[in-house]
């Protein structure tokens, strides 16, 4: 068995146009794909892309600090969110199960104060859904379902 694949990616370093506003980004291309894989007459894979290679890949966030006056019970408040997205993902080497492009957004607002940090975050808020990963085995197919909308806290101490 023999693959070829070919990657490109592109990463946005933070951008600011202040101390407190930053944004990232990033985009990644895999192209992915059997070049020598012939298991019998019936089954010849040449050409099928490689399983569990996602095609794209990209991210894009933005974050927030906002500076609190001195004696405020915080010393600053941090909002950010982030996009995430993967896709197509082939699960076999018939590539007769995938998983279409998808993406989840995130977002975190965090209270910040000397080592000690109050968080409120979301994630897949716009609950996505989405397979995480896939087999088969004795004829059937197996999918693990992405993780639905989730909301939570943090509590963290920085030492």
């Amino acid at each position: 068995m023999q693959e070829r694949a070919a990657v490109w990616e592109l990463k946005l370093p933070t951008c600011t146009g202040a101390d407190a506003f930053s944004l990232n980004g990033s985009y990644g291309y895999t192209y992915a794909t059997f070049t020598d894989y012939v298991v019998s007459d019936e089954e010849n894979y040449n050409g099928n892309y490689v399983p569990f290679v996602p095609k794209h890949t990209f991210n894009a966030g933005a974050q927030y600090v906002f500076g609190l006056r001195n004696g405020a019970i915080f010393d600053n408040i941090t909002v950010n969110a982030n996009y995430k997205a993967a896709g197509r993902i082939y699960w076999t080497e018939q590539n007769n199960a995938s998983q279409a492009l998808y993406g989840t957004l995130n977002g975190r607002v965090s209270f910040n104060k000397g080592n000690g940090q109050l968080a409120f975050w979301i994630n897949n808020a716009l609950n996505t859904d989405y397979q995480a990963f896939y087999f088969e085995t004795m004829n059937r197919g197996f999918a693990q379902k992405g993780r639905p909308l989730q909301v939570g806290v943090d509590i963290r101490c920085r030492f």
